[in-house]
């Protein structure tokens, strides 16, 4: 399931135990693969900025790396992780209400 279905489904206000926990699961298998995804970029980014060359900035190369695909993916997987996050909180609460 894709993280835009999940978000939408986990909206739902009427969710029972075993939905809630299938949600919970599914949306900590997706938090997880855009984990090791962001690794990945990020040794990307590391490699970017090792081939700074002396007359360019710090600033520059991180600017310059964010305007990658790379760079930009990473913004949005950053995001994306945050925002499951505070869905896996929000679920793991509702469970406990549930029991």
């Amino acid at each position: 399931m894709k993280l835009q279905d999940l978000i939408v489904a986990v909206k739902e206000n009427r969710l029972d135990k075993d939905q809630l926990e299938n949600y919970h699961k599914s949306m900590s298998e997706v938090y997880a693969d855009m984990q090791f995804e962001m690794a990945d970029i990020e040794k990307e980014e590391a490699m970017f900025m090792n081939a700074k060359t002396q007359e360019e900035s710090i600033a520059n190369r991180k600017t310059s790396w964010k305007a990658t695909e790379g760079g930009q993916r990473l913004i949005v997987l950053k995001r994306y992780c945050l925002a499951t996050n505070k869905l896996l909180g929000s679920l793991k609460s509702r469970l406990y209400s549930q029991y």
